[in-house]
């Protein structure tokens, strides 16, 4: 069976015989295309103990640990890739919930502090 790939402007298609076989083409690349095959538990665990060990991997590591794991080293690479992102995220917001803390400590100092300069300020009106 030949299969036509579909023009990129299919308003400057010049023929438009063979208009049927779009539906033939659909359904050859449809079967080539892999799913997505979700990570066993086993293998996530894995991943996850490596990554507890070092968060980028050197090229011979990340091949053997395909090879253990039986997926392709490019699975693992992307996996770590966005571990390392989920990661990142994490550190972000225990930063943020920290400096929000300090902040809120602050601002709470700096009002007593204020409420303490106004009394005090009063206090010398009062003797002046």
């Amino acid at each position: 069976m030949h299969c036509h790939k579909r023009p990129l402007f299919p308003i400057f298609e010049a023929s438009t015989e063979e208009a049927g076989d779009d539906d033939l083409c659909d359904e050859s690349i449809a079967q080539h295309v892999e799913k997505k095959r979700r990570l066993s538990v086993e293998q996530v665990k894995a991943l996850e103990k490596n990554f507890e060990i070092e968060n980028k991997l050197e090229p011979d590591r990340k091949i053997q640990l395909a090879k253990e794991l039986g997926l392709q080293p490019r699975q693992v690479a992307v996996w770590f890739q966005n571990r390392r992102a989920r990661w990142k995220t994490k550190q972000l917001e225990k930063d943020y919930d920290l400096l929000k803390s300090e902040y809120d400590d602050l601002k709470a100092s700096y009002v007593d502090l204020a409420k303490e300069r106004d009394k005090l300020q009063a206090e010398v009106d009062l003797l002046s």
